[in-house]
């Protein structure tokens, strides 16, 4: 009965730290990555007064890293599509280094066009793209919060999540064009990371639900 009871409060434990989070591990890397061309794959274009694009479309990329919790192994030749609008006129700081929110999404799937496998793809995505002038290295990150994961190969993502995609070889370098960012091309690679949940919660909630359930049936018939 003792023993009946430890495992009743360890499943009870589970399912609570589950439900709540308590037991998260902090963020972790999710996966980095490298396009594989040797050209600029990614196009800035300026479109109006304060309107600015950023497009990759069905970029070659190899992730290098991945997380062991994918079950996949590095490395992977996969598919990058990068989709992003200015919300806002652009800023400058100090005229040392300028700056753009954008919203949109960033896609890594097995296929062109965001078929196949999706290693891991933005379901929302408000971020900066910031750097310092005259440069050709920049950096579109999301705001804290401002950014949703999904996943075929990373279950139960959560907060805090990132991703950052590093924009080198800039051509022309970067800098303004009035309210809004100036056209460019540039080469990519990026870095994602998230907090997934710990083995040792899932192992207990599975244990909860393992023993709960049949108690449930039986108290249900019971009282019937």
């Amino acid at each position: 009965m003792r023993m009946k009871s430890m495992f009743l409060g360890l499943a009870l434990m589970g399912l609570a730290q589950l439900g709540l989070g308590v037991g998260k591990v902090q963020a972790e890397l999710l996966l980095n990555f490298g396009q594989t061309d040797n050209f600029n794959t990614i196009t800035g274009t300026k479109t109006g007064d304060t309107s600015f694009t950023i497009l990759g479309t069905n970029v070659p990329i190899q992730i290098t890293q991945i997380a062991p919790d994918s079950g996949l192994t590095a490395p992977i030749a996969a598919y990058l599509n990068v989709n992003m609008s200015s919300t806002a006129a652009a800023g400058s700081v100090d005229g040392v280094g300028s700056y753009q929110a954008f919203t949109g999404t960033v896609t890594i799937t097995s296929g062109p066009g965001g078929s196949g496998i999706n290693y891991l793809s933005t379901t929302t995505l408000n971020g900066l793209v910031i750097g310092i002038n005259n440069t050709g290295n920049v950096q579109l990150g999301n705001i804290p919060g401002g950014i949703g994961f999904s996943s075929d190969v990373f279950p139960g993502l959560s907060e805090p999540m990132s991703i950052a995609l590093q924009l080198g070889n800039v051509t022309p370098t970067f800098g303004l064009d009035g309210n809004s960012l100036a056209s460019f091309t540039s080469s990519v690679t990026g870095i994602a990371s998230a907090a997934i949940p710990e083995p040792s919660s899932i192992v207990a909630a599975m244990i909860g639900i393992s023993i709960l359930a049949p108690a449930a049936r039986r108290r249900f018939r019971t009282q019937s």
